[in-house]
C-alpha cells in the first residue's frame, strides 16, 4: 500500500473550461487495506460550528450544474483502482417542480469505469443543493443492491412532516453497488470486481467522485462534516466505511446492519438445510407458524408489564423457550396435524434460535453468527411479513429443486441458495444443500476469503473515534432478515476492546421491541435521527439514554398491540422498555421505564 498523500485534479471537458478546481484528497491506495492498519490515535480535533461566517460557498448556478453533462474525473482522483468517472446527465431541479420535495438541486447521474472490462460499472447519483450546508450524507444499500440508491428519500424512521437531507441543505448520493439487477440477485459476484465493488470498494469510488465534484462547484476545500446513513446491507456499508476509511466521516447512522455478511449467509444456508434435507420433513407450513408465533406472545407479552402485542422482555421470554417448544410438540414427535409441531420441525426452529457456530474462522477472527428471536417476538409471516416465512405454498417444498417453485422456499434460502452459488463456487448449478455451513469442507477458505471482501467485523474503530466520530445505532428485536443478536455481539466486542465508558463517549445503541425488517413488525418508531446524529457530532448533545418515538406502523386486526397510536421510548441497550403499570396510559412513552430487569 502507498503513503497517503494529497492530491490536486482538474475535471476536464467543460467543467475546467469553467475554471472549477476539483480538490480531492486521495489516500494515494491501490488496494482496499483491511482495517487492522488504522491504528492511528490522535486528539479528537475541536468542534465544528457549521454555520461558521468562514464558510461561503459559491452559489450552484443552472448553468454550471447542466455544464457537468459528458465531463469526467479521472483515474487519478479515485484512490481506488477503477476507469474514472463519467457524469452522464446533469440538471438542475427546481423547488417547483412536481413531486420535488428536496428543494433546488443539481441531479448528476454518472458511472464509474471498471479496470476489468468483463466488470459491470457502476452508477452513481449526487445531488447538490443549491443553498449548500456545507455537510453530506452518503446512503447505503440493501440486499444484494444492484438498485440505484438515489439519496433522494426520507431517512429511516423520520417523521412525516420532517425535510429530507437534501432539503436541509446535505449534498447527498448513493450508488448501485456496481452491478445492475434485483436485491435477490446475486449472480453479478461471479466477476472479482464486481463483488469487491459490493464488498465495499464502490462506496468508496463513489465518495471520492462526490468529494472532487463538491470541492469544485462550491470552491472550498473540504465539506464541514460527512454522514453515512444505511440500513441492513446499508448499515454494513456503513460501518465497513468507518472501518476502512474513517478520515471520511464524521457520523455513521446504522439500523438493522448486516455487518456479520458472511455469518448471515451461512445461516441462510443452514436454515435451508434444516427445511428441505430429510425429504422436507423439516418444513413448516403456513398454519403451523402462525401457531408457533402465537404461542411465543401468549407467553412473553406480559412479561414487559403490558399486554399490547410487543414483546419487550426479550432475555425473560428466551428464558422460557424449553417450556415453549415441549408445548408445541406433537405427541410421540411425529407431524400428526396443524396443531402441533413434529422433532423434524422443531428442529427447524432451534437451529434458528440457537447461534451458528463454526469450526473456523471467518475474516476478524469471527466463529459464529447470532440466533434469531424466533421464540422470542421475531416476525415471520402474517401479518407483519407475509413474504418472508418457510414458505408459503402449503403444499410443502418441491423436491429436488427447491427454487423451481421460489414460493416454496423461503427468502432467507434464496439469498443464501445465490450467494454460495455466485460468490463461493461460481457454478450456476451448485446444489447448495450440500454444503454444512460449520464444516463447509473444500469451500471452507473460499469462504474465509470471501468473508475479508464483504464483512464489516472489524472492532478496530481507532483512527474513527480519534477524530470524533459518532455511531447512533438500531435494532429491532423483531428481525425476521438480520440477526439482532449479530448486533448486540459486535457492540459487545466494542466494549471488551474500548470499555464501557470508551463506547459511551462514542455509540448509542438502541434495541427496537416489536421492530422487524423494513417495514415489518408491531412498532415502527418516528423519530429525527439524522438531528441526534448531527447534534453530537457538531454540538457535542449527547443523545438521551431513552428516546420517544410514535409508532407509525398500521394496526393488523389480528393482533392487540397498540399501533398507530402508542409511544414508547427506545432504550439503550441493554435496557428495554418496561410498563410502570398502576392505570398508567399505555399508549404515552412516560408510561414505561427503562429497565434491565
Amino acid at each position: 500500500m502507498r503513503a497517503s498523500s494529497p492530491r490536486l485534479a482538474r475535471l476536464p471537458g467543460l467543467l475546467a473550461a469553467a475554471g472549477l478546481l476539483a480538490c480531492l484528497s486521495a489516500c494515494g491506495g491501490s488496494d482496499d487495506h483491511p482495517a487492522s492498519t488504522n491504528t492511528t490515535t490522535a486528539t479528537p480535533p475541536a468542534t465544528t460550528t457549521p454555520t461558521s461566517p468562514t464558510f461561503a460557498p459559491a452559489v450552484l448556478s443552472s448553468s454550471v450544474c447542466s455544464g457537468l453533462t459528458a465531463t469526467s474525473i479521472p483515474a487519478s482522483s479515485i484512490s481506488l483502482p477503477s476507469g474514472g468517472a463519467t457524469f452522464t446527465s446533469a440538471a438542475l431541479v427546481a423547488a417547483t417542480d412536481a413531486n420535488n420535495l428536496n428543494g433546488d438541486f443539481c441531479k448528476v447521474l454518472g458511472t464509474v469505469q471498471p479496470v476489468d472490462g468483463a466488470a459491470p460499472v457502476i452508477h452513481f447519483e449526487i445531488n447538490l443543493p443549491v443553498k449548500w450546508n456545507g455537510k453530506f450524507v452518503h446512503v447505503g444499500g440493501g440486499g444484494f443492491d444492484g438498485v440505484l440508491i438515489t439519496g433522494l428519500d426520507p431517512m429511516d424512521f423520520a417523521p412525516a412532516s420532517s425535510a429530507t437531507p437534501l432539503a436541509l441543505g446535505y449534498a447527498t448520493f448513493g450508488d448501485d453497488s456496481g452491478h445492475v439487477g434485483g436485491i435477490t440477485n446475486g449472480s453479478f459476484a461471479a466477476n472479482d470486481e464486481a463483488l469487491a465493488n459490493y464488498g465495499r470498494q464502490s462506496l468508496k469510488k463513489t465518495h471520492d467522485v462526490a468529494m472532487a465534484l463538491m470541492t469544485s462547484l462550491y470552491k472550498v476545500d473540504k465539506p464541514l462534516k460527512g454522514y453515512f446513513i444505511g440500513s441492513s446491507t446499508g448499515g454494513r456499508d456503513a460501518l465497513a466505511m468507518v472501518q476502512n476509511w474513517p478520515q471520511d466521516y464524521d457520523g455513521i447512522f446504522i439500523n438493522r446492519p448486516a455487518l456479520n455478511y458472511t455469518g448471515l449467509r451461512l445461516s441462510n444456508v443452514q436454515l435451508g438445510r434444516s427445511l428441505f434435507l430429510n425429504n422436507g420433513a423439516g418444513w413448516i407450513n403456513p398454519v403451523k407458524t402462525t401457531l408457533l408465533l402465537n404461542t411465543v406472545m401468549n407467553a412473553c407479552d406480559g412479561l414487559d408489564g403490558a399486554q399490547d402485542g410487543i414483546i419487550s422482555n426479550v432475555a425473560a421470554c428466551k428464558a422460557q423457550s424449553s417450556a415453549i417448544l415441549a408445548s408445541l410438540r406433537c405427541a410421540g414427535g411425529a407431524d400428526t396435524g396443524n396443531t402441533c409441531l413434529s422433532d423434524a420441525q422443531l428442529a427447524t426452529v432451534t437451529a434458528m434460535a440457537n447461534p451458528l457456530a463454526l469450526n473456523y474462522a471467518l475474516a476478524n477472527g469471527v466463529t459464529s453468527y447470532g440466533g434469531y428471536n424466533i421464540l422470542a417476538g421475531m416476525v415471520f409471516g402474517p401479518p407483519y411479513s407475509a413474504s418472508r416465512n418457510f414458505g408459503p405454498n402449503a403444499t410443502g417444498p418441491t423436491a429436488p429443486n427447491y427454487l423451481a417453485a421460489s414460493s416454496n422456499s423461503p427468502n432467507a434460502y434464496i439469498t443464501g441458495d445465490q450467494w454460495m452459488k455466485y460468490f463461493i463456487t461460481r457454478n450456476a448449478s451448485f446444489n447448495t444443500l450440500t454444503v454444512d455451513p460449520a464444516n463447509p469442507g473444500a469451500w471452507q477458505q473460499r469462504i474465509v476469503d470471501v468473508s475479508a471482501l464483504t464483512d464489516a467485523t472489524s472492532t478496530n474503530l481507532d483512527a474513527f473515534f480519534a477524530k470524533g466520530g459518532k455511531i447512533i445505532w438500531t435494532h429491532g428485536t423483531a428481525d425476521e432478515v438480520v440477526s439482532t443478536d449479530s448486533s448486540i455481539a459486535y457492540y459487545q466486542q466494542l466494549v471488551a476492546k474500548y470499555g464501557q465508558s470508551g463506547i459511551d463517549a462514542a455509540v448509542r445503541f438502541y434495541l427496537i421491541p416489536g421492530n422487524g425488517h423494513g417495514g415489518t413488525g408491531p412498532f415502527i418508531p418516528s423519530f429525527d435521527s439524522l438531528a441526534l446524529l448531527s447534534g453530537w457530532v457538531e454540538a457535542g448533545t449527547e443523545p438521551a439514554n431513552n428516546i420517544v418515538a410514535v409508532n407509525t406502523q398500521t394496526k393488523a386486526a389480528v393482533d392487540t398491540s397498540p399501533a398507530g397510536t402508542a409511544a414508547r421510548p427506545l432504550c439503550r441497550y441493554p435496557s428495554w422498555p418496561k410498563y410502570k403499570g398502576g392505570g398508567a396510559d399505555p399508549n404515552l412513552a412516560a408510561s414505561f421505564s427503562c429497565s434491565t430487569q
